[in-house]
């Protein structure tokens, strides 16, 4: 009976050893567009040593904030993707999460893509000034692309919601709302943006950078207060993976896309997708906190999309990334 006793209590304590030795999951929301450094690091885990040694990785897709947010909420994740406009919105609401490193940037020039607004070639919208009356096509309402319409419109002294409608719609309907005049003008991003070019028809208006007049973030990382607090080791080692795969991903650009695509991260033809352009990544995921409070005081002082200034310095946290 002792030697049971005893044979129990070794195994429970063996269990109890394996436990805590057991690096600490994280339960990851993704998106489905513009994020492939953080796919890379499912699609090939062989880039990120770190990986069930020091955190284990769960990736678990979302097609909206909301719903990504949503869950976060209810206890179902740990860290995700999310726009820095919609981080400053659940900030704003009290959410308590922080953003600890970039993804990829809305930014200037021939080498980058920015998300682009485009009208008929051939219809009567010339510039920005000839959307009054019009509609824009966004794919949500006080998302980042309704940012950008909004921001656009009022360049060119149109009022929106007065002088020009918002009509939210998935990117997948947009080329053909232009074309038969549901919308004036709609909002595109890669893979939709270059499939629409190889039609035809269609022309730019104006981007998303051209909108703001100045490059920001576009998509960030975040993760929830508590689970940074208890798992700080385990957050760094994520993030060293996650800036090495981005390193690995802007140098090898075409094997990176071509593993993702065998992966099933993309869907998108191959051909296609290896042409198509591409959004600025900071090789060392490092922040544009600047450019989050112009995004912030834009929201709150023209859009009045705030009810009180976001404390933006305050919700991001760069110490766990790699020094």
């Amino acid at each position: 009976m002792k030697l049971a006793l005893a044979l129990l209590a070794v195994f429970g304590l063996l269990d109890s050893i394996a436990s805590a030795a057991e690096p600490p999951l994280i339960r990851f929301g993704r998106g489905f567009a513009a994020e492939e450094q953080v796919w890379l690091m499912s699609a090939r885990p062989d880039l990120a040593p770190g990986q069930g040694k020091k955190y284990q990785l769960k990736q678990i897709l979302f097609q909206a904030n909301p719903e990504r947010f949503q869950a976060y909420l209810a206890g179902e994740l740990d860290g995700g993707t999310a726009p820095g406009l919609a981080v400053i919105f659940a900030r704003a609401q009290g959410v308590d999460m922080k953003i600890v490193a970039s993804i990829c940037l809305e930014a200037a020039g021939k080498e980058w893509f920015s998300t682009t607004y485009m009208v008929k070639d051939d219809g009567p919208v010339r510039t920005a000034k000839d959307l009054r009356g019009g509609t824009v096509g966004v794919v949500g309402i006080k998302t980042a692309t309704d940012l950008w319409a909004r921001a656009g419109l009022l360049n060119a002294g149109i009022v929106p919601d007065r002088d020009a409608k918002i009509f939210p719609m998935g990117f997948p309907g947009m080329g053909d709302a232009v074309r038969t005049g549901k919308i004036s003008a709609g909002t595109f991003v890669e893979p939709f943006y270059s499939a629409e070019i190889a039609r035809g028809g269609l022309r730019k208006l104006f981007t998303a950078v051209e909108a703001v007049g100045y490059d920001h973030e576009l998509l960030d990382i975040w993760f929830g207060d508590r689970f940074l607090k208890a798992n700080p080791d385990a957050v760094r080692a994520f993030l060293a993976d996650y800036v090495a795969v981005t390193k690995y991903y802007l140098a090898n650009t075409a094997q990176a896309k071509s593993d993702l695509h065998k992966s099933g991260f993309v869907r998108t033809p191959l051909e296609i997708y290896l042409r198509n352009a591409d959004w600025k990544r900071d090789p060392n995921a490092r922040v544009d906190v600047a450019s989050l409070e112009k995004l912030s005081r834009f929201m709150l002082e023209k859009l009045q999309w705030l009810e009180k200034p976001v404390n933006v310095p305050e919700m991001v946290d760069l110490s766990y990334l790699p020094r």
